[in-house]
């Protein structure tokens, strides 16, 4: 539903001829169009700079890293992670 509510966005058309032509209940569309613009407002990214630190001594206790993201999908993964893999994992 969201690919229609951005097809409505550069549409042009009003909200009324889009939902008529493609048939669906002005109710519905409603529903979709506020979940969408909610989840749209609360997705806005925060830039982290991750930078390199000297190496740790072996009898420091291993730390976890964990990003939680608006979606409710949560990231948990070894601070000794190359820097690497985890901005690949921080861009999926």
């Amino acid at each position: 539903m969201y690919k229609l509510i951005q097809e409505w966005e550069s549409s042009g058309l009003s909200q009324e001829k889009f939902i008529q032509i493609k048939g669906i209940a002005k109710s519905t569309f409603g529903y979709w169009r506020r979940k969408y613009n909610k989840e749209k407002r609360s997705a806005a990214f925060i830039p982290v700079k991750v930078t390199e630190t000297r190496a740790r001594k072996s009898v420091q206790p291993r730390e976890n890293i964990e990003l939680s993201y608006p979606n409710g999908v949560v990231l948990r993964c070894s601070d000794q992670i190359e820097l690497s893999r985890l901005k690949t994992l921080i861009v999926l």
